[in-house]
């Protein structure tokens, strides 16, 4: 009897020692995405469930595309630009009707520009634009829209 207790007390230290690490496993994860507000990094790019894209150009060329860029597994929205060499992006996003809640540019390459994201966007609206540059030259600012 002595045996059978002790057997089934070290299952049950097992199983929760189980328990406890892929509780951890799984707080971890979603935490880090959360808690990570660039959407390369944080995973939430790559679950993109919605966007609005609009072409800019300057004159009869097509130099870059802007996205309204939203993530139903992150609950997150952001703007993301890509444009050619010579151009660049100054995006930003932010909660429809509030203000001082912007977000502004991130992350800016020589090819690629985004904002950082906003969360909790689930039932809230969100809006976003980008500001585009030649040679450092403002060309002007357009607007995405917002959902």
């Amino acid at each position: 009897m002595h045996r059978q207790f002790a057997a089934l007390r070290r299952r049950a230290v097992a199983l929760v020692v189980v328990v406890a690490a892929l509780g951890l496993v799984f707080t971890t994860g979603t935490a880090s995405a959360a808690a990570d507000p660039n959407p390369q990094t944080s995973g939430c790019a790559a679950s993109m469930s919605r966007q609005v894209s609009a072409d800019i150009y300057d004159g009869s060329q097509r130099v870059a595309t802007a996205h309204l860029r939203y993530s139903r597994s992150c609950g997150s929205q952001w703007v993301s630009v890509y444009f050619l060499p010579g151009y660049s992006a100054a995006p930003s996003v932010w909660l429809q009707n509030q203000s001082g809640t912007d977000l502004y540019t991130a992350y800016s390459d020589s090819t690629s520009a985004y904002t950082y994201q906003h969360f909790n966007m689930a039932n809230r609206v969100g809006c976003g634009g980008t500001h585009l540059y030649r040679n450092g030259t403002h060309l002007g600012w357009t607007y995405l829209g917002c959902f």
